[in-house]
């Protein structure tokens, strides 16, 4: 009978964490490659959210080295069976870890945060979501000063001996009260764009799948809700060295779910058709304002250059304030035609979404 802490389980559970770890961040860097290549190559909108997956990216790569670091210093193992050495380096890539998970969450959110503000018309919505983002900022560079300041002197994170002098916080109630904020940010960050989207006018089939689209941050969610079990597991451990997989198989199933989850939206050009060719006549996409599309000065242009064909004279008509553009035929005369990517919200302001045309929304 194999033994609690017998050597095919403990291989068992190094295997589990880092083949997980390592197939799912494989995938995160497909899909966020995909999204990365949709954004730049076809609809020319390479903004700040992208740029924040791809930080987000960049330091899941460095947890899954960590990883790797970790199962080759006895990651899974009983602390009865490690050197001095092996100890001492998975306390400090354990210190790294900390870090690098923070930046992780915190770039995923913010990710999904500047999205929010690429359709944010309403100013209380956006508000809502500047201050999410300066809430999230301060808590992250929170997290990483206690992270470093632990104990202090830091070094006596991996003293064994008991000689160094010192004193350590709580991580405990750190780990505890870091999850939980996080959990509670998620559920924020899940219902903030709720009102707004029910608003948009577009028939309910079409809404219900824009809200399951941006409801599926409630995976990333669960997630964090099982890591929170097992950091319960972790620092209520006997053998914290043997009990450490867990929360890092866990920690990187919610950091990878994230980063799909957040890029799933994004990739909806490189996988429809209608919208590639929707997207092929526009320059490219911005994040919402209050000024007047692009389309009205271009179509005040076309109606300048008919004008002045006709009469050699410059006047350039108007924009419909109803969402109409403006047409030049070819016979010199200039006709209104329906604009769908200006249409009216029921508050008023132009549609929330990002479509082909007038303002080059997505």
């Amino acid at each position: 009978m194999t033994s609690l802490y017998g050597p095919g389980k403990e291989q068992g559970q190094q295997d589990s964490c880092t083949g997980v770890a390592t197939a799912f961040t494989i995938a995160s860097i497909v899909i966020v490659g995909l999204r990365t290549y949709t954004r730049i190559a076809i609809v020319h909108s390479f903004g700040k959210d992208d740029l924040a997956m791809l930080s987000a990216l960049v330091f899941t790569i460095g947890y899954l080295i960590a990883i790797w670091v970790l199962r080759e210093n006895g990651m899974g193992f009983s602390g009865a069976s490690l050197t001095p050495v092996q100890m001492v380096n998975l306390i400090r890539t354990t210190l790294a870890i900390q870090i690098m998970y923070y930046i992780i969450i915190f770039c995923i959110k913010l990710s999904i945060l500047f999205l929010y503000l690429r359709f944010a018309a309403a100013k209380r919505f956006a508000h809502a979501v500047k201050g999410t983002i300066w809430l999230l900022a301060v808590f992250c560079i929170i997290c990483v000063i206690c992270c470093l300041t632990q104990c202090i002197p830091l070094h006596k994170m991996w003293d064994f001996t008991g000689t160094v002098a010192g004193t350590c916080i709580n991580t405990t109630a750190l780990f505890y009260s870091t999850s939980t904020f996080n959990i509670i940010t998620d559920i924020w960050i899940l219902i903030l764009p709720i009102q707004t989207l029910l608003s948009i006018q577009r028939p309910r089939r079409e809404k219900a799948g824009l809200i399951v689209v941006f409801g599926l941050g409630v995976f990333s969610c669960i997630a964090s809700i099982v890591r929170l079990h097992s950091i319960r597991i972790y620092t209520e451990s006997k053998d914290p060295f043997y009990d450490s997989v867990p929360i890092n198989l866990w920690s990187m199933i919610e950091v990878n779910i994230g980063i799909w989850c957040a890029s799933i939206p994004a990739l909806k050009a490189l996988i429809s058709k209608a919208q590639r060719e929707r997207t092929r006549s526009i320059t490219g996409y911005k994040y919402h304002s209050r000024d007047k599309s692009g389309a009205k000065i271009s179509a005040q242009k076309l109606g300048s250059r008919s004008d002045e064909g006709s009469n050699g004279t410059t006047n350039a008509p108007d924009h419909n304030d109803q969402g109409f553009a403006l047409k030049s035929l070819p016979n010199g005369r200039i006709v209104q035609q329906p604009e769908p990517a200006a249409r009216k919200t029921s508050h008023g302001s132009e549609e929330l979404f990002f479509q082909p045309g007038a303002d080059a929304k997505v």
